[in-house]
């Protein structure tokens, strides 16, 4: 064979394999924590559906049953719409007569406001009223300091004067029921609609100044409309489309009243 290589009798030599280099063992190293954190990564990857559950459930709140709603407001009826030949006449507002400026606690002093009533003199009259219950506040102070004095110089003789009974009953009750703030005479200023504005910036006024207390009431009132229907408009007289039109209706109006009282 040509290349190949002969011994000195002669024959080929035998081929030996290469000589493998020696495999390097590396050290031993201590066991890690490693791959076992990652197998748990691994298999915590793919948790169960009922552990991802509970989990799910631990971790948001469970909200409160929601509270029985309480019954729906009823909608707001409108009034019922009236045929074309229909004309509303609206009827004054009902209060009772006012009284002088004069009269006694017993009958309230009220001021009635429209929208177009003079913001001032609307002033001066309440400043007008107040110094009337203020008047009358000191003359009752006046009168039971004099029942007091009386009261004083009578002797025990058996005998009761009619006035002296009197003036001790009053000023019993008067010490029993201690007026405050509250329960002095007031001055009501009320407003209904488009004059409910006014009515508050009178009450905004009267509180800038130092000597007078001023409170505010929301309500609403009824009022009543006339409906006349003209002849020769479409339909017979009373009648809109087959059904009866009223005469009169009710309808709610938004007040406000504004309670001044002198501190």
């Amino acid at each position: 064979m040509a290349g190949a290589k002969r011994t000195r009798d002669g024959q080929l030599k035998k081929h030996l394999p290469a000589a493998s280099a020696p495999e390097t063992i590396p050290p031993a190293q201590p066991r890690s924590s490693a791959p076992n954190r990652s197998k748990k990564s691994k298999k915590s990857k793919k948790p169960n559906t009922q552990e991802s559950e509970t989990l799910a459930s631990k971790e948001t709140p469970q909200q409160p049953a929601s509270k029985p709603q309480n019954a729906q407001h009823k909608p707001r009826q409108k009034l019922p719409r009236l045929p074309p030949n229909a004309s509303i006449s609206k009827r004054p507002l009902l209060h009772p007569a006012i009284p002088t400026p004069h009269s006694s606690s017993s009958s309230p002093k009220t001021l009635y406001i429209t929208a177009s009533s003079p913001f001032v003199p609307a002033l001066k009259r309440i400043r007008a009223l107040l110094a009337a219950t203020a008047a009358r506040e000191a003359q009752a102070q006046a009168a039971l300091a004099g029942g007091n004095t009386r009261r004083a110089n009578v002797r025990a003789s058996g005998k009761l004067a009619p006035g002296a009974v009197e003036r001790d009953i009053a000023g019993q009750a008067a010490k029993r029921t201690g007026k405050t703030e509250r329960e002095r005479e007031k001055v009501y200023v009320k407003a209904t609609g488009r004059a409910i504005p006014r009515a508050l910036e009178i009450g905004v006024a009267m509180q800038g100044e130092g000597d007078c207390g001023v409170m505010v009431e929301m309500g609403n009132v009824s009022a009543v409309d006339d409906i006349e229907i003209q002849d020769g408009g479409g339909g017979g007289a009373g009648d809109a489309g087959g059904e009866e039109v009223p005469e009169t209706r009710i309808r709610k109006l938004s007040a406000v009243t504004v309670s001044i009282w002198l501190k």
